[in-house]
This record gives structure tokens, C-alpha cells and sequence, in this order.
């Protein structure tokens, strides 16, 4: 969880001599520079010993703050001074522009900790300001008439203990524990019998639980049952009235022993009663039988989630569209945002949309189920009207959904359609999307200029598209920045000369053996990690010639 910001009229330094530096200076922002930034962000970071995910973090906070002052500011900035400094386990990124400071941006920047303390919920935990609040241990805003050097600086920092501690905390960290009891001398003995194995905190009275449940949510609560003002079935439904208070484990404490079979109890959904005088035994024993049946329970419903989002995500088209032939290979991360495709058929051949949703952690692989969801019910549409849309419609009717459509524009997606004609004509349309590359049977592999804006972005020139007409055995390769970016040199611009070198003798092949051999080479060069820290999509569309069938 990040420190409160602060608005100080001075910008920290405190950069020592030695420390490993990155620059970028930017004229006129726009999202064309994101990829190049990421790209060369992360090769910095690499080289500097910084780990993968404490660069994935950067790496996004980045993209977020460069595309809040494309947006937003009335007056647009100018000029963009990007330092990335890296020391002794210490990061520290400083953007500085010209534009309108942001004044709702700093107003929610003084109330954001609390709020996403509080709520640690989706909209504010994984996109947005709220990404980068919780993703960093410091994080300062500061205006162009605070500074000193007259423009506005976004400031995010992090050090190695900082980050050994988050990354740690999980498999160390003690499950907390609020015992509620009004009689002093029973929560002194309680709280000795379960501190060895719990994170306890003591509380006098029921009214501080619920005070403090609002910005430290417990594992287990256990409650003396009768305490003066409210007591404990009255705490029980005050907390199961609170956001996810209801799913808190709750343990009564009472030297009545009759009231066990009380049905108005019952009818509380406790989890457990425990007669006083309590041993450590007892405590012990119900505290660890609740808790390890709740990690149980989340254990399972993670798993669950993540199978059911990786089938439905799980990027996937068919084998042949009349004269075409359609290779894939996807490799998906557990966490962060995802590819995926959607694609339909007529008569005259298929249309396919492939996209990559940017983001990190577990609730960014949610957003990008629920982008798919919504994407897939606008492309229908799209497709099964009278008129099915061209490619660059398509983006066009998708950017200004996007534009419309707060929850939506709070991410970054990028994306490509193409459609296969029957008669060898490909339609290709991007919106911030790596460009695909054609690859002749007989000739040298290029990279085709298909571009455009990200989704929502205001633009006069909007999306257009490119229209290749392929000769039998001709192949073009899309994919996504997991898959390119394996391939990618430090400083190199697009296409990676090593890619293009990987695509010198696969001319002549097929489109599934080509897929294999692009793979291979893709794999030995990112290491085939266990744990990727993103999704990496190879589509390889071949044309097979006026003669053949599906």
C-alpha cells in the first residue's frame, strides 16, 4: 500500500552519483510513444538488475501517467522530461510536463490511500491512479506553481526493502485476528493463548471493532457475547452490514453455556462458540480449523475462477477459412491483463480481432474477462448486421465506445482486425497494435504499415486500414507485445532484426510449421519462464491459393 502523497513545493532528489539513470525527453505526447517507452523502459531496467515484476509495475505506472496527460489536461503538454533512476535497490521515476495541472487529479491523490485502504476494490486497486497508488511505497503529484522548476512532476518511488516486504508478506504474514471483549483481564489471557500464531488485536469494546474493520479488515473475529452497549450479536450484524463483512468468520465467547442453542444466535451465521473460561487448546483449535477451512474455500474459488477465465480468454480460432489457413500459439500469464481473439465467418471469408488489455494483478486478468465480454457482444453486432462493418469501422465504432465509457477507458487496450477474403485480399486495421509483418513464399519478410490510435483517443485522422492481395503460400504474422518483444534488442526499433533473421528460411513452410518454428524460437529467447509476467499471442495467416478448399 502506498505512503499518503505529498504536495510539497520541492521535487525529492537525493540521486547519488552512481546511480543508473534513464532519460527520455518527449515532444507533443501521444500514445504512439508507448510502446518504445515500455520497451525501453523494461531493457533499462533488465540491465540494471531491477526484477521483472518491480519493471512490469514501472513499466504500466508509466504508460498510465503518460496517457492521463494525453487526455486530460485542457492545455496538452508540450514537452515531456521522463528520469528513471535506479541505485542500490532503490527505483525512482520522475515525469515532468508542461500541460494544466491536474486539480481533480491532486484533489483525489490526497484522498486515494484511505479510499483504496478502505475499499480495495477493482476500479481503484488495478487501473488508473489507483494502479500506481498501489503498486509503489511513495508516490507524489506535484503542481507546476509548487515546484521549483515550474512544471508539473508525477513522482513514484520504491526501494528494495520496500519491495522485499510486499513480495514476502503473503507466505510470512500472520492472519489478523480482532478479539472483542470488555473484560480487561480475559483479553489479556485470550490474546496471549493465539498471538504465537496470529497477528491479534485487542479491542475493549465493540464500538472500536467496527471503527477499525473500516481500514484493517480481520481474518477472524471473536467476540465475548455479552458486553455492555453492543454486544456481540449486535457486532455481528453491524460488521455483516459492512462491504464483505459478512463473509468474516465470526467466534462467540460466553460463560453461558445455554446460549449456545440460542436460534436467534444461530440464525448470525456463526462459525464457532466457545465456552468460557477458554483454554489455549480451544482457541487454538477453532481459530485453526476456521481459517484453514477459509484459505480452503478461497483456494478453491481462485482456482475455479482462473481455469474458467483461461478457457473462456484462451485465445483460439479454427484451422482453415476457405482458401486460408490459420496457425496460433498463445502462452497465458496467471496475473495481469491477456490477449485474446474473437473472430466470425461468412461467405466470403472470416474476420478476426485479436487483443492484448493491459494491466497487473489477479484483478486485471478480471477486467480483461470482463473487457472480452463486452467486446464480444459489440463485434457481433458489428459483424451480423446488414452491412458487416470494414476493419477500420470497426475500430472506429469500438474508440468511441471507448471514449464513452468511463469504466472502459480506464485501461489500456490495444488491438488489430484483419479479414480473409475468399480471394486472397486481407483488410487489416490497428489501434495501437504492433504491426503485423508479411512474409512471401518467395521473398524477404516486411513489416506492413497498418497503425493507428489507441481505442478512445480523440483524433481527426481516426483508423484506416491496408489492403493486401496474397499470392499461394504467402503468410502474414500478427502478434501481441509478449510475443515481439522476446525478439526485441536494447534501443532497437520495430521490427526486431531477430525476428526478421527468424523469418528468413519459413517462406517456403507451411503455416503450422512455421507456427512451431517461430515458437521455438520465441521460447529460447524469453527463457520459457514458469511464471511470465505477460501474454504472448503468434497468429500466422497463410493463403493457400485460388484451388483450394476448406
Amino acid at each position: 500500500m502506498s505512503a499518503p502523497l505529498h504536495a510539497e513545493g520541492r521535487i525529492p532528489q537525493n540521486i547519488s552519483p552512481q546511480a543508473a539513470t534513464w532519460r527520455r525527453h518527449i515532444d507533443n505526447p501521444c500514445y504512439a510513444h508507448l510502446p518504445d517507452l515500455r520497451a525501453e523502459m523494461g531493457r533499462f531496467m533488465a540491465d540494471a538488475g531491477i526484477p521483472a515484476e518491480t519493471a512490469e509495475c514501472y513499466s504500466l505506472s508509466l504508460c498510465e501517467i503518460i496517457s492521463n496527460l494525453v487526455k486530460h489536461p485542457p492545455r496538452k503538454a508540450q514537452h515531456v522530461d521522463i528520469l528513471l533512476t535506479a541505485d542500490s535497490g532503490r527505483v525512482k521515476l520522475d515525469v515532468a510536463d508542461d500541460s494544466t495541472p491536474f486539480a481533480s487529479f491532486d484533489a483525489f491523490c490526497k484522498t486515494a490511500p484511505a479510499r483504496l485502504q478502505a475499499m480495495q476494490s477493482m476500479a481503484e486497486s488495478g487501473y488508473g491512479l489507483g494502479c500506481i497508488l498501489a503498486q509503489h511505497t511513495r508516490v507524489f503529484y506535484i503542481s507546476a506553481a509548487q515546484s521549483t522548476d515550474a512544471r508539473n512532476h508525477f513522482v513514484i518511488e520504491d526501494t528494495a526493502a520496500a519491495d522485499a516486504a510486499v513480495t514476502n508478506a503473503a507466505p510470512h504474514e500472520k492472519p489478523v485476528v480482532f478479539l472483542v471483549d470488555d473484560d480487561p483481564s480475559d483479553l489479556k489471557a485470550h490474546h496471549r493463548m493465539l498471538s504465537g500464531s496470529y497477528d491479534v488485536v485487542p479491542l475493549p469494546d465493540a464500538a472500536s471493532a467496527i471503527a477499525l474493520f473500516h481500514t484493517r479488515r480481520p481474518d477472524l473475529i471473536i467476540s465475548d457475547l455479552h458486553m455492555p452497549d453492543i454486544n456481540g450479536a449486535a457486532l455481528r450484524r453491524k460488521i455483516s452490514a459492512l462491504p464483505d463483512g459478512d463473509l468474516v468468520p465470526f467466534v462467540f465467547l460466553s460463560a453461558a453455556a445455554e446460549s449456545i442453542n440460542d436460534m436467534n444466535l444461530l440464525r448470525l451465521g456463526i462459525d464457532d462458540y466457545i465456552v468460557k473460561p477458554a483454554t489455549p487448546q480451544a482457541l487454538q483449535r477453532v481459530a485453526a480449523r476456521i481459517l484453514g477451512r477459509q484459505n480452503q474455500i478461497q483456494r478453491a474459488v481462485e482456482s475455479r475462477f482462473h481455469r474458467d477465465v483461461q478457457k473462456y480468454l484462451h485465445p483460439h480460432l479454427p484451422p482453415a477459412a476457405g482458401p486460408w489457413r490459420i496457425a496460433l500459439q498463445n502462452r497465458m500469464a496467471d496475473t495481469g491483463g491477456g490477449d485474446f481473439t474473437l473472430h466470425h465467418e461468412t461467405g466470403d471469408g472470416m474476420t478476426v480481432f485479436l487483443a492484448d488489455v493491459m494491466g497487473h494483478g489477479t484483478e486485471a486478468k478480471f477486467f480483461t474477462y470482463a473487457y472480452a465480454g463486452y467486446l464480444h457482444s459489440l463485434f457481433r453486432m458489428a459483424m451480423v448486421s446488414r452491412a458487416p462493418l470494414q476493419p477500420c469501422d470497426f475500430l472506429r465504432r469500438l474508440s468511441d465506445a471507448v471514449a464513452d465509457d468511463d469504466f472502459l477507458d480506464g485501461t489500456l487496450l490495444t488491438c488489430q482486425i484483419f479479414h480473409l477474403a475468399a480471394n486472397g485480399t486481407m483488410s487489416i486495421a490497428s489501434a495501437g497494435h504492433p504491426p503485423p509483418l508479411l512474409l512471401p513464399r518467395a521473398g524477404r519478410p516486411q513489416a506492413l504499415a497498418a497503425g493507428g490510435p489507441l481505442p478512445g483517443l480523440p483524433t481527426d485522422t481516426g483508423y484506416t486500414q491496408q489492403q493486401l492481395i496474397l499470392n499461394a503460400g504467402d503468410k502474414v504474422i500478427f502478434g501481441t507485445d509478449g510475443f515481439f518483444d522476446a525478439f526485441a534488442a536494447d534501443g532497437e526499433t520495430y521490427p526486431p532484426a531477430a525476428l526478421l533473421q527468424s523469418l528468413q528460411s519459413l517462406g517456403p513452410m507451411d503455416a503450422e510449421t512455421c507456427k512451431d518454428v517461430l515458437w521455438q524460437a520465441f521460447e529460447a529467447r524469453s527463457g520459457n519462464a514458469a511464471r511470465p509476467p505477460d501474454d504472448a499471442t503468434l497468429i500466422i495467416a497463410m493463403y493457400g491459393g485460388s484451388d483450394e478448399c476448406a
